[in-house]
């Protein structure tokens, strides 16, 4: 029996039960364990080259076993956790070292083992984290383990060093394996994959092809910090849905066009440096903010990622970064029906704008720092008389269309960022934690007319948690971390999904929405 707890991808937490023992997922297995497991007569790697011989001799038991990835490419490692995801537990088999478990954990392995790292320590390798040292080289153990501390290289025989660096060495993998479990609770697996990725090319190019199929099981909210640190980061799903997202719902409605740098804090509204411009300067005008890779009109600034990520400044842009973002702001600049486009930017924030706008006239304000006075004198001579803009009913409007594809009308009520949206009761507000909008009784009622984002339960009375066994029917659409709505003949209510639409009504077991509030028919 295997269940589900947390999604981050295909990442997951999970409760894996074999004859009697509970595992608390990912794990490691080792000794007795692996002998509970259903091998098969071969490995995964065969059905390849032979799809029908592997079908007779492949493994029977509870457990999606992926053997054999020793003699497989990059590309067909990637495939094949594709080809295995479902509500079966993968097991990766005797491929995991500390340097490879979590991108395995983080392409949906539930299961490794320490078999490599015995063979490694077998043949006189020594994990020192990533990095792995030969012993004929080493003086002493740099590890103060259960295993290493205290011995003496030079005292020791070598069928007794062989066995204290098996030991130290599953302890070094069973340490990152629990470092996974921690990371996806945090949402922050991610962040850490592309850190220990470009320790190994390789490890590189299995990330780049899981890249290429994004499923339901990835969440479009988080409440961790998104880190755009490498090339990679363009690929990652929260970069690729949002561009897309925006530029389907992007709707601009003045006549000029304003373009700011992005700014290290965010929202970007909360920054000193667009303070102190929007102080300086009467703004009722659109605005879009440039930054790597995000182009984020302001009208989305909180929508996550937007709100909640970070990214290295050097002042340099790569002819990469200025290609891609000049790409996106392109689009997003066709939406609208500009008769002035302002750009108030420097350097690389420039470069992009001259590129992606080299066909329209663009008025450039800054002289050598955005917050000169001369700059801001430029800026405010450029943008005086335009019409009043409601900046935070529209915020409302584009957040409803990106989150759920249509809107309901109200009136804002509140400090920014604690914003909300009333009508007669609240009937939405921004959550910063998730960089979403947390709906209330009446948007509620709207989504149960269409349909979406909808699961219907059991005849029961939900308090504080929907588990996947009173689940009878869910929106398709539903991904993990979701503001979701919930209902049966009685009740209806609000909460936050753990695992996509599919997965809560096939699943046996396993939490499948946490609920924020309930009301009665």
């Amino acid at each position: 029996m295997f269940y589900t707890e947390k999604r981050d991808g295909f990442a997951r937490l999970g409760v894996f039960e074999v004859n009697g023992l509970i595992l608390k997922t990912p794990a490691m297995l080792e000794e007795e364990l692996l002998k509970k497991i259903d091998f098969g007569k071969a490995p995964y790697a065969v059905k390849k080259i032979f799809p029908e011989i592997y079908e007779d001799l492949k493994p029977s038991g509870d457990v999606e076993i992926l053997s054999g990835l020793q003699a497989m490419s990059p590309r067909e490692i990637a495939e094949s956790f594709s080809e295995l995801r479902g509500n079966r537990p993968i097991y990766a088999v005797a491929y995991a070292e500390p340097v490879n478990v979590s991108l395995l954990v983080y392409l949906g392995a539930d299961l490794v083992d320490n078999i490599m790292a015995i063979a490694k320590a077998y043949n006189g390798i020594y994990y020192m984290g990533d990095i792995e040292l030969r012993l004929e080289r080493m003086t002493e153990f740099p590890c103060r383990c259960e295993f290493c501390r205290g011995q003496k290289l030079n005292e020791l025989k070598r069928e007794e060093i062989l066995r204290i660096v098996a030991g130290h060495n599953t302890e070094q993998l069973r340490m990152e394996v629990q470092k996974c479990r921690i990371l996806i609770e945090e949402e922050k697996l991610r962040n850490y994959v592309e850190a220990k990725t470009k320790l190994n090319p390789e490890l590189t190019a299995l990330l780049r092809f899981s890249d290429l199929e994004h499923g339901v099981c990835f969440p479009r909210f988080r409440r961790s910090t998104c880190y755009f640190n490498s090339q990679e980061s363009l690929n990652r799903f929260e970069v690729k849905y949002f561009l897309n997202r925006i530029a389907e719902c992007y709707r601009p409605k003045t006549r000029a066009l304003l373009l700011l740098p992005c700014t290290a804090k965010k929202p970007y509204l909360l920054s000193q440096t667009h303070r102190i411009i929007r102080s300086a300067v009467n703004v009722n005008v659109n605005e879009i903010i440039i930054s790597s890779p995000l182009v984020v009109p302001r009208e989305f600034e909180l929508m996550y990622p937007a709100v909640n990520y970070d990214t290295p400044v050097t002042g340099y842009w790569s002819d990469d970064e200025v290609a891609f973002v000049a790409g996106w702001l392109s689009r997003l600049v066709e939406k609208g029906k500009f008769e002035k486009i302002v750009a108030h930017v420097e350097g690389g924030y420039r470069k992009v704008v001259e590129r992606a706008l080299k066909d329209h006239d663009v008025v450039f304000t800054s002289e050598g720092n955005v917050l000169d006075s001369s700059s801001l004198k430029k800026l405010k001579k450029e943008l005086e008389g335009y019409e009043k803009y409601d900046l935070f009913s529209e915020m409302f409007s584009h957040a409803f269309r990106y989150q759920f594809g249509f809107e309901l009308g109200g009136f804002v009520r509140g400090k920014y960022p604690e914003i909300e949206l009333q009508n007669k009761e609240r009937v939405a507000r921004f959550d910063l934690r998730y960089g979403n909008l947390d709906i209330y009784s009446p948007f509620a009622k709207e989504l149960l007319k269409r349909g979406d984002y909808c699961i219907r339960i059991a005849e029961f009375e939900p308090t504080t948690t929907i588990f996947c066994a009173g689940v009878e029917s869910a929106d398709q659409k539903i991904r993990p971390n979701d503001v979701v709505v919930f209902y049966n003949s009685t009740y209806y209510g609000v909460g936050i999904a753990r695992m996509h639409g599919k997965e809560m009504v096939e699943a046996k077991k396993g939490v499948a929405v946490e609920i924020r509030r309930r009301y009665r028919f």
